[in-house]
């Protein structure tokens, strides 16, 4: 980001770069087909909103803008959350079948060396 925002700006900026993503994993057919940069994207906005939360002026904060702001970004990193939630639960699954999957090639090469030594 090149421009400098005020916090306010910030947070705002976060909170539409978070719900676009939402969006965008939401009409994926495969949410685990994410780009790599993803997380780190989301990581640095997160420390971004930090700041600027952090180097907020106490007129901002105490202004009905900025708490309408906040509200709406905790709302959307309850989304966040919860998304986050469920694809982790999507990944546990799909890596136990992979496991299982293994194991049966696993089990089944076995008995093809042992039936090549037998023969």
């Amino acid at each position: 980001m090149s421009e400098w925002l005020s916090p306010l700006e910030t947070i705002a900026q976060a909170r539409r770069e978070l719900g676009a993503w939402l969006q965008a994993l939401a009409n994926t057919p495969d949410p685990a087909r994410q780009r790599p940069d993803s997380v780190p994207q989301i990581s640095q906005l997160l420390q971004r909103v930090d700041a600027a939360v952090r180097s907020a002026a106490p007129e901002v904060t105490a202004s009905a803008e900025w708490h309408n702001e906040v509200a709406a970004y905790a709302a959307m990193l309850r989304e966040l959350r919860a998304v986050l939630g469920n694809f982790e639960v999507a990944l546990r699954v799909r890596s136990a079948q992979l496991a299982g999957a293994r194991a049966r090639a696993s089990a089944v090469g076995a008995w093809a060396d042992l039936a090549r030594h037998i023969g």
